[in-house]
């Protein structure tokens, strides 16, 4: 009795510090700020850029492991993934998500994993099995009995007529892009666009501006995917980026002329940007070369 207690208590016993531990997965190495002092790591200062990035996305996995030591615990159910039976947590897990752990490749670009979740591009949908219904996978809890479909005639289409919407106002400059060869634009508009567009009318320009001496903001090339707006929010609690107008007059810039991002926020923002709306550089610059062209 004694002996099947003890393995009952250690198959339940809460998992330690060290797993637990963002530190505990990562290698110390030494690190010097911008003003040449030595970081000692403590990970109490305030952490701003691509630190904070890191320490976002590890916190994410830490959390992720932590909470696998009791998925066996949890109860499961079953969806059917294009008739394939799959098993998922019920109410813990999106359809995005089951998606791409099955292997599945759905197009995103508002979808981060470390961001909240906005739904706003459309371009993961997929179809309920039996109906016409198309549904957003990333904002899509998953329930037990669930059918969805991801590749019929009608998820194509919307899909394509998606990619032709966002290409409406995006401009044709991928050769002097500086995301080209590394845009999800320009990938998912290969693998899920047309080659036949039937937009013909002028399209819709916007005056580029900087949101930091160092970050210029080319809003034509902007999909209003709104990562940079979210990160800003969410993880560095800057409030001074927004989308500003509605509609097709809606667009990503600051309340007031006078507030800037702050300098260190702007690498994991150009970072997240899946197209090349964002560009890192001096403004004098930046201005010399758009004088140029």
């Amino acid at each position: 009795m004694k002996r099947l207690v003890s393995r009952f208590s250690s198959v339940f016993a809460a998992p330690s510090a060290a797993v637990l531990s963002s530190s505990s997965l990562t290698t110390q190495r030494r690190r010097f700020d911008s003003g040449g002092v030595y970081d000692s790591g403590n990970k109490n200062v305030n952490l701003h850029g691509n630190d904070h990035l890191a320490s976002a996305t590890m916190d994410t996995v830490v959390e992720g492991l932590a909470a696998g030591q009791y998925h066996e615990h949890k109860p499961r159910a079953i969806i059917f993934v294009n008739k394939r039976p799959v098993e998922i947590i019920p109410q813990e897990e999106n359809l995005l998500e089951v998606l791409e752990r099955e292997g599945i490749r759905v197009p995103k670009f508002c979808y981060h994993p470390i961001l909240s979740v906005a739904g706003n591009c459309r371009m993961c949908l997929v179809q309920v099995d039996g109906t016409q219904n198309l549904i957003v996978a990333c904002a899509t809890a998953c329930l037990p009995g669930m059918s969805i479909i991801t590749d019929s005639r009608l998820v194509r289409d919307a899909r394509e007529g998606n990619v032709e919407l966002i290409l409406i106002n995006h401009p044709n400059d991928c050769p002097i892009c500086e995301q080209a060869t590394n845009c999800d634009l320009q990938n998912i508009s290969m693998n899920y666009g047309t080659d036949i567009p039937r937009f013909k009318e002028d399209k819709h320009a916007v005056e580029d501006f900087y949101f930091d001496p160092q970050t210029r903001v080319v809003l034509n090339r902007c999909i209003h995917c709104t990562r940079c707006v979210r990160y800003l929010n969410e993880h560095a609690q800057d409030f001074n980026l927004g989308m500003i107008g509605r509609g097709g007059l809606s667009e990503i810039g600051t309340f007031l002329d006078e507030l800037e991002v702050k300098t260190d926020n702007n690498m994991p923002v150009s970072q997240l940007c899946p197209v090349g709306k964002l560009f890192l550089g001096d403004e004098s610059e930046n201005n010399e070369i758009a004088d140029a062209l």
